[in-house]
């Protein structure tokens, strides 16, 4: 059974604002982040705004689907400051009844500040931090906030959803943690469930490149994850969150009907995006028409960033242009995390008839041949039997000799 998801509508953009600081960087964080008591809030808005004009002004869609403001920590922004981008993006497309506005927080006063006011300043959903809620575990992970403190943002968040104020809310939580078995994972997942909220985002705990963690870990300091017990949990999860009504509608996200991400279903889709701020990266359409797309990450480092856009200069790290192929590829990595799969029909316009229908064809040969890949008309999807070993799937689907 798959889960139906709203369309994607070409004409209406999803815009991503990143905010680079936060009070505390974690041991495992490898995102664009800087740790600051005192971030420089208002000129980081004035130059986010000077970013916006310049990468719009020869593009006006007809509407924006969805705002997601991450990070870091944006809730150290201030509402304010929410609520001058949020009239900008306005100003340059409309923010329809229906957009989905989402702002990312941390368990505890210092980190999710007020967040009735930010649901005043134009936010609608939420996504908490939760990680984990248990002390010993949260000290592990090098979190700032107590188990106390996640379960007190947790019942701000009811009290909000019960209100109307909030539309939404996810949580996020890691799993796989070496110090971590099914009954913790199970305690985790009923204190956030318990909440009420609609939306659950639940990720193994990876050791990247370059962070404490993995000095740790390579230092004997930290055991590394176990892999085996990790894909067991994930395996586990959707059966787990059944008592609570959410469905698994991508590997690592579940929803109850209507909940899904649709920001997220943005770039899963294939969707058009901007993205501002530092480190963030976009894929905005090729204004010449001459391929499906331009796609562009921003300088990482905070000072170089602000300092580009203080002298009217866009401060990319990269740029390119992504052709037919390359986005084909894209969409099936991306697509096929979905439990609805990748849907060619949209798509056969750009792509062309050629390249969608040998993609088909060689999930229906992989299929016949015994693969967990499904077939229908113009889509194809992995069935749940496949999901953890989505990796070697999404291979053998692209394994072909296609000049790139």
């Amino acid at each position: 059974m798959t889960v139906a998801l709203p369309p994607l509508a070409e004409d209406r953009v999803a815009v991503y604002v990143h905010f680079p600081w936060c009070l505390h960087r974690c041991a495992y964080c490898d995102f664009a982040t800087t740790a600051s008591h005192n971030p420089p809030g208002d000129r980081y808005r004035n130059l986010i705004l000077r970013e916006l004009a310049l990468r719009t002004r020869s593009w006006r869609p007809s509407g924006v689907r969805s705002v997601f403001f991450g990070g870091g920590t944006p809730s150290l922004w201030g509402p304010a400051n929410i609520a001058a981008v949020l009239e900008a993006i306005h100003a340059w497309s409309p923010l329809g009844d229906d957009c989905e506005i989402t702002i990312e927080a941390n368990p505890g006063s210092l980190e999710s500040g007020d967040l009735a006011s930010y649901t005043v300043a134009g936010i609608n959903r939420v996504s908490i931090g939760v990680q984990a809620t248990d002390d010993a575990r949260l000290r592990a992970l090098d979190r700032l906030h107590d188990a106390a403190a996640a379960r007190k943002t947790l019942r701000e968040i009811s009290a909000l959803l019960g209100t109307g104020a909030l539309h939404s809310a996810s949580a996020d939580l890691l799993f796989g943690a070496p110090d971590q078995g099914f009954e913790e994972l199970e305690r985790d997942l009923a204190t956030v469930m318990d909440a009420g909220l609609p939306h659950l985002s639940a990720y193994a705990l990876t050791v990247e490149d370059g962070t404490p963690l993995e000095k740790l870990v390579a230092r004997g300091l930290a055991a590394s994850p176990d892999d085996d017990l990790q894909s067991d949990m994930l395996e586990a999860l959707p059966d787990l969150l059944t008592p609570w009504g959410l469905t698994r509608y991508e590997v690592s996200n579940f929803a109850k009907p209507g909940h899904e991400a649709r920001h997220n279903l943005v770039y899963w889709q294939g969707g058009p995006y901007l993205a501002l701020g530092v480190g963030a990266h976009g894929f905005v359409p090729d204004p010449s028409g001459a391929a499906i797309g331009l796609r562009y990450s921003n300088l990482r480092s905070s000072a170089l960033w602000m300092a580009q856009l203080a002298e009217g200069r866009l401060a990319e790290s990269h740029r390119e242009s992504i052709a037919a192929l390359t986005h084909r590829d894209e969409l099936v990595l991306t697509g096929l995390r979905l439990r609805q799969g990748v849907d060619l029909a949209a798509w056969r316009p750009r792509l062309g008839a050629e390249m969608c229908d040998a993609l088909l064809g060689r999930a229906q040969r992989l299929h016949d041949g015994g693969a967990p890949l499904q077939v229908d008309r113009d889509r194809i999807w992995v069935a749940e039997a496949g999901v953890h070993q989505l990796d070697r799937w999404l291979l053998a689907l692209l394994d072909d000799d296609s000049p790139r």
